[in-house]
């Protein structure tokens, strides 16, 4: 597989990233708000470390998704060194996104 085909995938994992995690941080909003209080302080607890650790790894995710193969052209180097940079982000942002369902696990629980 070449590089712009993986590079193409990665986007496509990063996009759906950010998917899952509009829709999880929006359940974690839903029950943290909810009158009246649905969760036990535990679990409100469990429910802030979710939403820390999700907005944490949006970070890493948004500057995967940017338009860098604009920036190298048609260098295959440089395809090689932003496929890693990708990978390295993507794997990172899903380190955090694990912890943070876990806690939400512990927040529905």
């Amino acid at each position: 597989m070449d590089d712009q085909s993986r590079i193409a995938e990665l986007n496509n994992k990063a996009t759906q990233l950010l998917a899952f995690l509009s829709f999880a941080l929006v359940a974690v909003i839903l029950l943290e708000t909810a009158q009246p209080n649905v969760l036990a302080p535990w679990q409100k607890i469990a429910a802030k470390w979710s939403m820390r650790f999700w907005v944490l790894s949006l970070f890493p995710i948004l500057v995967s998704v940017m338009p860098a193969k604009e920036w190298f052209g048609d260098e295959a180097r440089g395809y090689k060194h932003l496929r890693k940079a990708k990978v390295v982000l993507l794997t990172f942002a899903i380190l955090l996104v694990v912890p943070g369902a876990i806690s939400f696990l512990f927040a529905v629980w």
